[in-house]
């Protein structure tokens, strides 16, 4: 569950370098904060899901979709302490969270 949070990180950030036609995350940065897209307060060198979705064309389509929101959602409460996190997670629980990153990275590179 862990290394999956990164996968659709890292998904995102690639997809942004590729719909702003940047090759490396600090000319991602300096485009975006140049054309009022990122916040001041914000940067592209974050773990935030939801942030860098923000960032795309596709966030408010999928926002739309209930199911989609719904399962995104869930995988936005992903954060890079899990690593650190002293209590497993169920079968269930890992099972259903990896099914959502399928399909929000399915999601993403169809939509984005």
């Amino acid at each position: 569950m862990y290394m999956a949070g990164y996968a659709v990180e890292c998904l995102l950030k690639t997809k942004l370098m590729h719909i702003y036609d940047c090759k490396n995350l600090r000319q991602l940065e300096d485009l975006l904060l140049q054309r009022s897209i990122l916040p001041i307060h914000r940067t592209v060198f974050t773990h935030q899901l939801e942030d860098l979705l923000r960032l795309t064309p596709g966030y408010n389509r999928l926002r739309q979709n209930r199911n989609v929101w719904h399962m995104f959602h869930e995988v936005n409460l992903w954060t890079p302490q899990w690593r650190y996190t002293a209590k497993p997670s169920t079968l269930q629980e890992a099972t259903r969270f990896l099914a959502f990153i399928e399909n929000i990275m399915r999601w993403i590179e169809t939509n984005l």
